[in-house]
């Protein structure tokens, strides 16, 4: 009987212990499933509202405020009631749909599943600043509120700019559900997220390093040169056993290299087939094998994992004391290992850190352009993306690469801060010494003969005969067109607006007017109509459009604030043309004319010239560092090239796309029309100049996603999802 009454007591402890685990259990369940419908809640929201923020129309503020974001957000939310109301999706109840009066938008819960009991999720979405939320919080002290140059507090809450979405996970019977809840920011922006956004080619020379995403949207891969980006090594010529080195090493990456980074990852089996011993080529040890390991290799003199001036032999040789500064210092000033006089792995080299995306397919180019031999042989360097990014993407869509044509850039704006016209503030300079300058500004009328366009080139398109203006300065001008001035050692404040007309589809529009360089006309029959719509008359045929546009040259000139230009509905590369030579500096910051909100104008950009042909640098290597050209903002032209040194910070879009046969592209010349970031040679397809013998510069392009875009810039909003902002947080009241 005692055996009896102790296994009947075991038995029904071990009934209550079971029961207890199975409960235990089942609620476990029940909260991870909560978590995990509440996750799934929070990627609905995220995909429903990137749908609905692309359906709003663009708009040409560069920079949003909390007004102009609560108006957006309206309209967001609005076509976020219309998508879902029209959607035929059973599990959500319509009806329930609720949009506040405060901003607020709640969806009633959704099933994730259509059996009785599936976990579901509810959203709620108020725009900032939200009732009941302490914003005197530490998290605000954090990432990405940090940063926003204003400490988040009670006193001085986030803004309409911002807006929470809560997002609710439920499991269980509704009289005892088991509830998880997870929170996220959004924020309503205008950016431009590329570094180089071209519908032209892209070519990234030798010495260039670019940090943040490019992509281009070059179609004609067909053709001869038709490489949509084209990237060359930092690391060719200088020694033939690298160089040997590293054409086995692209080798490779044609076989292996899976993802399209221009590096083989030792931990991937598939990258590193039929490689033996790969940990052994991995240099750095950072888990990857790409140039940068092989330069390592070949410089490390002293096994020590880094390679100093004395080891790359810099003294008396331009290129590599160019090679050695473009390593050793770029990124930020606080990162590790900047300019520490060791080039290594803490220098995180890449030729593009960032995405690059290609909207023609990969197919396209391999069999046209790249048929010769491969992709690899030119997209060389490393591309090093955010964890979350994939290397290289073909067939872009429309909505991650954006198009801007020419008529989205209305400068209307920069325009009415003009003051007179070139004549006007000229006139009373000519003979007197200016300040800053210790030679008189010249005569007016003084003309340089048949000067070549583009200056300095190797094969010269035209010449002109231009007039000059030296050691002068304006202040908000005007140059009107015909002008085709050179300005030696000026000094231009404020807004610098090139005018030009802008009808420029003409097809002989590039050749009325060109001169041999003797002065003789190259092609005497070729006109334009004065106005297209009036019958071809001799009164009514222009033969010279040298008087309808503008050609200039800044020579060794200082701008104070931005270079805009009237925004031509053709590319005319002949005739409107910004060529800066010499030491050219922008100094917005350090100016002593312009008021803060003037530079905070002039810091969106540089340079504003839609379809324009704009040559920044020199075509022959500068040696001396001062000569580096300083820029910020959204740097805008049809095509660029940009040669020497030079250090941009924000981005550059080039508006011109060239078409086979179409505009001023004449049969299969639409790889000639592109934007260069350093030399290459006439046999890449750079017709314009040679690489030089002295030395290649050094060019950093760093994308700032802080800088606000200048406005008169019509392109589309977005409203993204803060990641960092991303937490699971108690069960809000009333959820």
């Amino acid at each position: 009987m005692m055996f009896l009454v102790i296994f009947s007591s075991l038995a029904a402890a071990m009934a209550i212990v079971a029961q207890g685990n199975l409960s235990t259990a089942d609620t476990q369940l029940k909260v991870s499933r909560a978590l995990a419908a509440a996750e799934t809640g929070m990627r609905f929201a995220m995909l429903r509202i990137n749908t609905a923020t692309s359906a709003v129309p663009a708009i040409r503020e560069g920079q949003i405020d909390a007004t102009k974001a609560a108006e957006l957000w309206t309209a967001i939310r609005s076509e976020l009631v219309t998508e879902l109301l029209e959607d035929d999706d059973e599990q959500l109840d319509k009806a329930d749909i609720f949009a506040g009066e405060d901003g607020s938008l709640l969806l009633p819960p959704i099933a994730l599943g259509k059996t009785a009991g599936s976990a579901r999720f509810e959203v709620r979405i108020n725009p900032h600043p939200v009732n009941g939320v302490n914003y005197d919080d530490a998290m605000y002290d954090q990432a990405p509120y940090a940063e926003l140059g204003v400490n988040i507090s009670s006193v001085t809450p986030l803004d309409a700019r911002w807006v929470r979405v809560t997002v609710l996970g439920i499991d269980g019977p509704s009289n005892h559900p088991i509830k998880r809840a997870v929170q996220m920011d959004f924020k309503i922006d205008k950016k431009i997220r590329f570094a180089l956004l071209s519908k032209n080619r892209v070519m990234i020379g030798p010495h260039v390093l670019v940090d943040g995403p490019v992509a281009s949207r070059f179609m004609d891969t067909d053709l001869d040169h038709g490489h949509p980006v084209q990237m060359a090594s930092d690391f060719r010529g200088l020694t033939p056993e690298l160089d040997a080195q590293i054409d086995e090493f692209v080798a490779a990456l044609v076989a292996n290299d899976k993802d399209g980074d221009n590096r083989i990852r030792v931990a991937d089996s598939r990258e590193v087939e039929n490689i033996e011993e790969p940990e052994s080529f991995d240099t750095n040890g950072d888990g990857y094998i790409d140039e940068f390991d092989f330069f390592l290799s070949a410089f490390d003199a002293n096994s020590d994992g880094r390679v100093s001036e004395v080891e790359l032999e810099t003294a008396g040789n331009q290129t590599r004391a160019e090679l050695f500064e473009l390593l050793d210092g770029h990124g930020s000033v606080d990162r590790v290992g900047y300019n520490d006089g060791f080039i290594d792995t803490d220098d995180n080299y890449a030729k593009v850190h960032g995405q690059v995306m290609i909207v023609q397919t990969q197919l396209s180019w391999a069999s046209g352009a790249a048929s010769d031999s491969s992709i690899q042989n030119y997209l060389q360097g490393g591309i090093i993306p955010s964890h979350d990014q994939a290397p290289l993407t073909y067939q872009a869509s429309a909505a991650s690469v954006h198009q801007y044509d020419a008529s989205d850039f209305n400068v209307d704006g920069y325009r009415s801060m003009t003051d007179s016209d070139l004549a006007t503030q000229a006139a009373p300079q000519a003979g007197q010494v200016n300040p800053g300058h210790t030679e008189p500004a010249n005569a007016l009328g003084e003309v340089v003969e048949h000067e070549a366009v583009p200056f300095g080139a190797a094969y010269p398109y035209d010449h002109y005969d231009r007039p000059v203006y030296r050691n002068m300065t304006f202040t908000n001008v005007r140059i009107p067109k015909g002008t085709n001035a050179l300005f030696q050692n000026c000094t231009f404040i404020g807004v610098t607006f090139i005018e030009t007309e802008t009808d420029t589809n003409d097809p002989n529009y590039n050749y009325a007017g060109m001169q041999e360089a003797d002065g003789t006309p190259k092609h005497p029959d070729k006109y334009v109509l004065i106005d297209p719509d009036q019958p071809d008359t001799e009164d009514n045929r222009e033969y010279n459009t040298k008087n309808l546009a503008n050609n200039i040259r800044f020579d060794n000139c200082v701008f104070e604030g931005s270079v805009v230009s009237d925004s031509a509905q053709q590319l005319a590369q002949v005739r409107n043309k910004i060529a800066f030579t010499g030491r050219t500096q922008f100094n917005v910051d350090s100016s002593a004319h312009l008021t803060d909100d003037e530079k905070r104008i002039f810091r969106r950009s540089a340079l504003l010239a839609a379809n324009y042909s704009v040559e920044l640098g020199t075509y022959i290597a500068p040696h001396d560092s001062q000569e580096t050209v300083y820029m910020t903002g959204t740097i805008v032209a049809g095509v660029l090239d940009i040669r020497g040194r030079a250090d941009i910070r924000g981005t550059i879009l080039t508006t011109f796309e060239p078409q086979e046969d179409v505009g001023p592209v004449l049969g299969e010349t639409s790889p000639q029309f592109n934007t260069t970031l350093g030399y290459f040679s006439s046999d890449d397809g750079d017709l314009e100049a040679e690489v030089p013998n002295n030395g290649l510069g050094l060019i950093r392009l760093t994308y700032d996603p802080n800088l606000p875009l200048p406005d008169g810039i019509l392109g589309p909003i977005e409203m993204r999802g803060q990641a960092a902002t991303y937490r699971e947080i108690p069960v809000p009241a009333g959820m």
